[in-house]
């Protein structure tokens, strides 16, 4: 896996997994853009299917949730879930959705369930999150939420009372630091095979100054002076191939 873990990255991901591994109930993800917020879901999403680093887990990812019904996020769910439903009314999707998740707990399974670009998700869905805490499971809370989202998820969680009350985890994104920047650059060259120092510290202070530490710039803008650097014949990057 390519996700550089470092600085508030690491914070939200030891936030997020022990709220879901605890089954602590809601967990938030805040960041601007290019925050890496997707590919940290990603991160989560992988390690919670793979099998062999998580507790077993059902986990449905929704990259784009559906606008702006509440029929066809419940829809949405249910077939990420990998069930079916032949249901029309929230009512009966609901309960449908009920009895996937109490099946799920009683196999000994924890059931998650991820949305990213939560800020899309109107007040009536977010309402419709709210009642999946409801579901009777002897105790426990039934099912693990995590919404990721850009800052108007912020203001959407404020105007929705009842659902940020039961947030257990939040987290926001920043960008990377300089020296967090550098490591980032050198951690994925590194997965990606190559031993040698490419970019020499002028090119990689140069690619903060650019990016501003916003992982997805500093990814485009690394990858550009990469082809500048093979066009080229070029051992090594310095700051004047950016």
């Amino acid at each position: 896996d390519y996700l550089y873990v470092a600085g508030v990255t690491a914070r939200a991901l030891a936030k997020t997994t022990f709220a879901i591994d605890q089954r602590q109930g809601l967990s938030v993800i805040i960041g601007d853009y290019g925050t890496g917020k997707t590919m940290l879901a990603r991160y989560i999403y992988n390690s919670y299917t793979a099998g062999d680093v998580r507790d077993p887990s059902v986990v449905a990812y929704i990259p784009d949730p559906p606008h702006p019904g509440t029929r066809e996020l419940l829809k949405r769910i249910i077939q990420e879930l990998g069930g079916r439903t032949g249901k029309r009314t929230n009512d009966g999707l609901m309960e449908d959705l009920r009895k996937m998740v109490l099946d799920v707990l009683a196999s000994g399974q924890n059931c998650i369930i991820m949305i990213d670009e939560a800020q899309l998700l109107v007040k009536r869905q977010l309402g419709i999150i709210r009642e999946l805490f409801n579901f009777n499971a002897g105790g426990q809370v039934p099912v693990q939420v995590v919404l990721i989202g850009k800052e108007d998820l912020r203001l959407s969680l404020h105007n929705a009372p009842d659902l940020n009350d039961r947030v257990a985890s939040r987290s926001t994104l920043e960008p990377f630091t300089p020296s967090e920047t550098a490591e980032m650059v050198n951690f994925r060259l590194n997965r990606a095979g190559c031993k040698t120092t490419l970019f020499l510290p002028d090119s990689l202070d140069q690619l903060y100054d650019l990016s501003k530490g916003y992982p997805r710039k500093v990814v485009k803008l690394a990858g550009a002076a990469l082809w500048y650097a093979m066009e080229f014949g070029l051992e090594r990057i310095t700051a004047s191939a950016l």
